[in-house]
């Protein structure tokens, strides 16, 4: 499942809770405990797209100084 069908799925439950009087107990706790599921994994991608992130730019700066320090010989 994609990040954003995970999120997608998150806010039918969030929908779903939010109007308690047509769930059962059991219902929304089940659905409860699926909603920090999906807000964990939804956690763990967004920190591995981030790394990612960093890693793209921490290889654009050193670019940037091994082309500053050859202009500056």
């Amino acid at each position: 499942m994609t990040f954003e069908e995970k999120l997608e799925k998150l806010k039918d439950i969030v929908e779903k809770l939010e109007t308690p009087d047509t769930l059962e107990l059991d219902t929304s706790l089940e659905l409860f405990e699926e909603g920090v599921g999906l807000v964990r994994s939804c956690r763990e991608l967004l920190e591995k797209a981030e790394l990612r992130i960093q890693k793209v730019s921490d290889v654009e700066n050193d670019n940037d100084e091994m082309e500053t320090a050859s202009k500056d010989e």
